[in-house]
């Protein structure tokens, strides 16, 4: 391959990388990518091309992933006709109507929860507002701007929730839609019984500034703002929406009330919420905000339940059908997101639970340690016999220090002044033990909000998905727990793709998951939980990694609860609802706008509506020793790997700081009471930053490794479950994918730029001289950075796992699900050519730091080794501190002394600003803005 003398470079890179793709078949000891990126960085080194070439060719690329997500998205929705998706909706309605026999039997159907979306704020804010609404409407036609932008620098809880706002207005559009479509069909099929429904059969929640798991800047005054800020803007809402509707209704004291009552409740929150407390610990202004929030309404107002009541009875005596769908349609409004724009979901760790009640209990050790339990939940059930409720105040709310007793107060609050009977969900990170959910049903029944509250155990850890089940029939045995499941009629539990995929991989944690599900479906008889709804809220993102299958947002509910799952469900007669959220801004894209919002309700709805009956015999659960090996085999290799300390290298060796800040919660973990660690154990990070990296280096390891060695222990086994098995073949669409995305090669080529001799070998023929002196300080660093090794053994498991898989795979004719093109896999490669290229000129750069004394503790080779690590934002800011450039002297004024000195343009270190600094800032934000690039073809930010 001859030297490149093209002055559009990157054209000539991009069409060469299918020849070296091939040279490296003939001879493998060849990285195709690595000696594309060096004659990249040593044409900007000798200036035959600049970084404003870089940036426009980015600027190109930026567009085409721009585009390419847009297919992506539209292929993920897989419908994007308003029409087209209308139709579908009616005719999955109308196919409900045809089958039941009665109309109470409609009436149930309609009226029932049967799926959930909770929107989170999650930091998948891979870019900013704008983009998003520009993909979105690029999805479906719609005029837009083609460019990907990062992030806001100004990224916050607030900007968050006011994204997540958009999303649950865009949902709400989509629900009258739905509400209208079910109307329309039960007036056709039920012309004497139809305005006694009140549909549903979908619902959404927001935890936006109620998640307080791993987060210590969320204040209960966080939370009461936002929850004022809901109830304000719902209810002025709904007073517009009555005043339109009202001027259509005949002169009635029941319309005059009604609308006299949602306009004193939006006066009544709008005035809450211009009191709120500026602090949360200012006792006086919650004193101030606690008379303000308890003066009455007007006795004339309707309560939720009496404007309810009131508006179907205008509806039964209204005559014109038309108007009356619409009153029933405000009406479902109304009833399915009360005083608010959504149901809340609150969340916690177990260990805010356990601090809370261990002085009540006298715990001092883990309650789950064997020799203890039993005694504590004794002690736990102890307070549950003699436990009652209590009433608070905000001012108890602003002095209580223990955080499981302040929600749980808030909870009640809630309940009071907002005056609805909407379900609050609880949910409990890291409860993997009967007793956390005892101490949190403990703290509902002293706040007297347990009839109202869905306390929601997660299941995310290896351990916890094991014990899960069992975790839940020990509750039962619980007499207490028991009551309140039996009267709430629930029993909730939270899934957690993110983290189980993290340790167990995405392929064992999907089976895990499942076996999870219908273990619990089968306590249903033991326990004679008739009546009693189960609930499973599955948490992932919207990327492999995570729990999002690829293929279609249909595909995705199938991936979560499989036809096995789904038939086990049924058979028992068990009523269930499903949950899944949508994370951060990929995820709210689904309800980006009204047609998304539209098209994302139907296509849910018509994949849930229309549930074939359950599949004949399936190999994965038919051949349970190979299955539960297989199972094993993966889940094995998965935890080897996450306890590998080399593995801890390889994803600390570029970093959290390669990406834009996404979202207001850190990357690392923070613990109550304690500021965020450095990365030192893999539990630490994110599962989000953690899938992120994994993105970034084109290895996508947690949704394709140890399936190579799990296959190959018994392939003939594997080829008839493949041939047999229709859930390991939707499996396998996912694995697919991650495939796609996965070039064992690029990840060679990020290690390459840690491993010193890769650097000799650049000495052996660089003749420059100043560039030959930096080469060698750059190896002297790299061996004192120590990371190459640790990062090659990593290399040879991934390389020798996937070297099986793709053998075995090859064999096989398997419908692949969603790839890239080939236009679009060679755009992909050529962004890793271009960040390889750029890290390498930035190593080079950090050999160009000047020598300074011990300054606050750091050296000259601490701020380099930072560099190495790419924690460049810190480096630099101490380096700019340390070499100030001093203010510009030109311009001194008059020179009365007659001096003859004429400084320098400026004085100071200036020109290590410029040169050394500035160079590195610029060359770190062309490496984020290829990781944002990137994100375009991966699908999803983490």
């Amino acid at each position: 391959m001859g030297y490149f003398m093209s002055t559009d470079l990157i054209n000539e890179i991009q069409e060469s990388i299918a020849a070296y793709r091939a040279s490296a078949n003939e001879d493998p000891v060849i990285n195709p990518y690595s000696p594309l990126a060096f004659k990249l960085a040593r044409a900007i080194d000798e200036g035959t091309f600049t970084l404003d070439a870089v940036k426009a060719s980015l600027s190109d690329l930026n567009e085409k992933a721009f585009k390419a997500r847009v297919r992506r998205l539209r292929a993920y929705i897989g419908q994007t006709s308003p029409a087209d998706n209308q139709q579908q909706l009616t005719a999955a309605i109308d196919n409900i109507a045809d089958k039941a026999d009665t109309f109470d039997q409609f009436q149930d159907h309609i009226e029932q929860d049967l799926i959930g979306l909770v929107i989170t704020a999650h930091p998948t804010f891979a870019y900013d507002e704008n983009t998003y609404a520009n993909l979105v409407a690029a999805t479906f036609d719609q005029p837009h701007k083609a460019h990907l932008s990062p992030p806001d620098s100004s990224l916050d809880l607030n900007s968050e929730y006011k994204q997540a706002a958009h999303a649950l207005e865009t949902f709400h559009k989509a629900f009258d839609k739905l509400a209208a479509t079910i109307l329309q069909a039960a007036q056709k099929h039920y012309p004497e019984d139809w305005k006694l429904l009140t549909p549903r059969l979908i619902t959404i929640a927001s935890w936006v500034g109620f998640d307080l798991d791993g987060r210590s800047d969320i204040t209960w005054l966080t939370s009461v703002r936002f929850r004022l800020k809901m109830a304000a803007g719902q209810l002025r809402s709904y007073a517009d929406r009555w005043a339109e509707l009202s001027k259509r209704i005949e002169d009635t004291a029941d319309s005059k009330t009604i609308g006299a009552s949602l306009q004193a409740y939006t006066e009544y929150y709008s005035r809450a919420y211009d009191h709120i407390p500026s602090e949360p610990d200012d006792i006086d202004a919650v004193r101030t905000f606690s008379k303000n929030i308890a003066t009455k309404l007007p006795d004339t107002t309707l309560s939720f339940s009496g404007l309810k009541s009131r508006l179907g009875a205008l509806a039964t005596h209204t005559k014109d059908s038309a108007l009356a769908t619409d009153i029933l349609v405000f009406r479902a409004r109304l009833s399915a997101f009360g005083f608010g724009q959504s149901h809340m979901h609150f969340r916690l760790n177990a260990s805010q639970l356990h601090n809370g009640i261990r002085p009540l209990v006298s715990m001092e050790k883990s309650p789950d340690i064997a020799s203890s339990k039993r005694r504590f939940i004794t002690a736990v059930s102890s307070l549950l016999d003699t436990v009652e409720a209590q009433t608070v105040s905000f001012e108890h709310v602003a002095t209580e220090r223990v955080t499981a007793a302040r929600l749980f107060m808030l909870v009640s609050q809630f309940r009071r002044y907002f005056n609805d009977d909407t379900p609050i969900r609880f949910l409990i990170a890291e409860a993997d033990t009967p007793f956390t959910v005892l101490a949190a049903l403990y703290y509902a029944k002293l706040f007297g909000v347990d009839d109202i509250t869905d306390i929601s155990p997660l299941f995310e850890t290896e351990i916890a998905l094991e014990r899960g089940s069992k975790v839940i029939e020990e509750l039962l045995e619980n007499p207490h727990y028991y009551a309140y499941v039996k009267k709430r009629g629930r029993l909730a539990v939270q899934a957690g793709y993110s983290d189980a995929g993290r340790y167990m991989g995405q392929v064992a944690a999907g089976l895990s998951i499942e076996r999870l599900r219908m273990k619990l479906m089968r306590l249903w008889q033991k326990f004679d939980l008739e009546g009693v709804e189960l609930l499973i809220f599955d948490t992932g993102g919207e990327s492999v990694g995570r729990g999002a299958h690829p293929e279609s947002l249909q595909a995705r509910l199938r991936y979560y609860n499989s036809y096995a799952a789904r038939g086990l469900c049924r058979d028992l007669g068990i009523s269930y609802k499903q949950e899944i959220s949508l994370q951060g801004g990929d995820g709210y894209m689904l309800l980006g706008n009204t047609e998304a919002a539209l098209a994302t309700v139907s296509q849910i709805l018509t994949s849930e509506l229309t549930i074939p009956p359950r599949d004949a015999a399936d190999y994965l659960y038919e051949d349970t020793d190979w299955s539960l090996d297989f199972f094993l085999k993966l889940k094995e290799f998965h935890s080897r790997l996450t306890d590998d300390p080399d593995y801890l290298t390889l994803i600390a060796s570029m970093g959290p700081e390669i990406l834009y800040p996404s979202g207001s919660r850190m990357t690392i973990r923070q613990v109550e009471g304690r500021a965020p660690a450095a990365l030192e154990k893999l539990s630490q990070i994110r599962a989000i930053p953690h899938n992120a990296l994994l993105q970034q280096m084109g290895f996508f390891s947690n949704s394709v490794s140890g399936l190579g060695g799990a296959i190959n222990s018994d392939p003939d086994s594997f080829e008839a479950a493949i041939e047999k098995s229709e859930r390991l073949r939707h499996i396998l669409k996912l694995v697919n994918t991650a495939l796609d995305l996965t070039d064992e090669d690029l990840l060679r080529g990020y290690i390459a730029q840690f491993d010193p001799q890769y650097w000799i070998d650049c000495l052996r023929f660089e003749k420059e001289e100043h560039r030959h002196r930096r080469i060698k300080r750059l190896v002297k660093l790299l061996v004192s950075h120590n990371i190459h090794e640790p990062l090659r053994r990593m290399n040879r498991v991934f390389d020798e796992d996937l070297i099986d898989l793709k053998d075995q795979l090859e064999t096989m004719s398997l419908d692949k699900g969603f790839t890239l093109s080939d236009e679009e896999k060679n755009e992909y490669i050529l962004l890793h050519v271009i960040r390889i290229a750029l890290i390498q000129r930035l190593f080079i750069l950090t050999t160009r730091i000047p020598r300074f004394a011990s300054h606050k503790g750091t050296t000259t080779e601490t701020i380099k080794l930072q560099i190495l690590k790419f924690q460049i934002p810190s480096a630099l800011s101490q380096l700019r501190e340390i070499f100030q450039a001093g203010p510009d002297t030109r311009d001194a004024g008059p020179n009365y002394e007659g001096a003859s000195y004429t400084p320098p343009n400026t004085s100071g270190y200036a020109w290590e600003h410029v040169e050394v600094f500035d160079a590195i800032e610029d060359h770190f934000n062309l490496i984020r803005d290829v990781s944002m690039t990137l994100s375009g073809y991966t699908g999803a930010m983490g």
